[in-house]
């Protein structure tokens, strides 16, 4: 006799969401005595190379030069506290004849002394400051032939951070001011040696670091109880007329998910699909499929802000996750006018929660309830065979878009801005491949039969490679 089935609300894919970063209002540095952070992890090696043009005085006119800047910079720091650069040196090769125009009138050899200033430009998303860095060039002799390398070192003042997120160290034009060694017994000098404003050469990379600032610890301050979650569909509809359902086989889901900020690919395990249906409703023709799933937590690493090691555990959730643990989904059958290839369109909703992060490694406590503040969205189409496999996504309705967190941090630190400012945004993609494992009845789909398991990954069913081949 026919089964009778209630369509339910839906979700059959999951997504990747993790990250830190957040722009806030005010001051984006201060340069200051802030009282250090906890010096954890370690300071991290920086480097940058940038070429400029130098003016120096006729008959040598401008010259090419390359500034190599290494420093060490605090991994990462927190708001209200001062980040310290230290080992700041700028390596420069000057000209043989460049050089030999300081020394005086028909001299080969001789040393070079004298400065170099220069800016930090400090910045994040659309702020900016500069910090001044003086350095000081010591005496160098100049080498019997080719070019001479001049170092020059200094101590970048302590800047005070008044902001959250990733803050960029960019360096920027210096400016030169060189002058020969004097003899022991020569007179003092009565000018002041040239200085020489140098140009930085467009369409270069400047950055030297970046810092991860986190926000600073209220002591006291409560957690904000969790949000409303909003309309939820409820499961009091009438059971629709004549609908006839046909189990499926053990079905086998593969999700994959990209967070556009992140740069990340997050692949979950495999899941199982539990009372799946195919379902005709025979008074109109209509079809579609519907199940229920769970997903392992998995956990996902990446570089947040391009260089930053971050690894969280995510898990996907019901919208009702207060209520029950399994997804429930939905998904109506079509054929694609197209490519005229049975496909499934779903209209899905999914909440994520955020755990065990680490960033470089140190801990970062997100509570136990770090979630999404509203469902994830998701509108996912793609070939579709009940009884073969199917490849679905976001592609075709262009992407998703990852809300903002709730709940997230404890002990007064409120870590949801930086979890929006990381992830949180659109164009979005997430995967689903299904696939129904004829013959199979294994709870575990490494004890199904051969030709009852998914195909290897990167290869494409016939389903997929028909859709590949026909225009759109």
């Amino acid at each position: 006799m026919p089964r009778r089935v209630r369509p339910r609300s839906v979700t059959v894919t999951a997504l990747a969401a993790a990250g830190l970063l957040s722009a806030a209002n005010g001051a984006l540095t201060g340069v200051g005595s802030a009282a250090p952070g906890p010096a954890v992890p370690p300071d991290t090696q920086a480097s940058a190379s940038v070429s400029v043009h130098c003016p120096f005085a006729d008959p040598l006119g401008p010259r090419a030069l390359t500034v190599e800047s290494t420093a060490t910079l605090p991994a990462q720091a927190k708001t209200g506290t001062s980040a310290t650069i230290g080992a700041y040196s700028a390596k420069l090769s000057i000209p043989r004849d460049v050089a030999l125009s300081f020394l005086p009138a028909g001299a080969t050899t001789g040393s070079l002394r004298g400065a170099v200033q220069l800016d930090l430009a400090v910045h994040q998303d659309d702020r900016s400051d500069r910090v001044p860095v003086p350095l000081v060039v010591a005496p160098t002799p100049l080498p019997e032939t080719g070019d001479v390398v001049l170092t020059a070192t200094g101590t970048v003042p302590e800047i005070a951070i008044n902001t959250i997120g990733a803050v960029s160290f960019d360096v920027t034009e210096p400016t030169l001011t060189l002058e020969a060694v004097p003899a022991p017994d020569a007179p003092p000098a009565t000018t002041a040696p040239p200085k020489v404003a140098c140009t930085l050469d467009e369409g270069q990379k400047t950055t030297l670091g970046k810092v991860l600032v986190l926000p600073k610890v209220t002591p006291g301050t409560k957690q904000k109880q969790s949000a409303a979650l909003g309309d939820v569909t409820t499961m009091d509809e009438e059971p629709p007329p004549n609908v006839y359902t046909q189990p499926l086989g053990l079905v086998s889901i593969l999700t994959r998910s990209t967070v556009k900020k992140l740069g990340a690919t997050v692949v979950s395990d495999p899941s199982i699909l539990v009372n799946g249906f195919i379902n005709v409703n025979i008074d109109t023709g209509d079809s579609w499929v519907t199940g229920s799933t769970a997903f392992s937590p998995v956990t996902a690493a990446f570089l947040g802000f391009g260089f930053v090691p971050v690894s969280a555990t995510v898990e996907f959730l019901p919208v009702e996750y207060e209520t029950q643990r399994m997804i429930d989904f939905t998904g109506n059958l079509y054929t694609d006018p197209v490519t005229e290839l049975p496909s499934l369109h779903a209209d899905l909703r999914v909440m994520a929660r955020m755990s065990h992060a680490e960033i470089n490694g140190v801990p970062l406590d997100l509570g136990a309830d770090c979630m999404t503040k509203e469902p994830v969205h998701l509108v996912l189409d793609g070939p579709y065979e009940a009884f073969g496999d199917g490849h679905v996504s976001t592609e075709p309705n262009g992407g998703f878009t990852l809300p903002g967190f709730k709940g997230c941090g404890t002990g007064g630190q409120d870590l949801n801005p930086l979890l929006d400012g990381m992830s949180s945004g659109p164009g979005n993609q997430a995967y689903a491949d299904t696939y129904n494992l004829f013959g199979c009845t294994e709870p575990d789909p490494k004890d199904c039969p051969t030709n009852s398991q998914p195909p290897a990954p990167g290869s494409q069913s016939a389903a997929a490679k028909k859709a590949a081949a026909k225009p759109r």
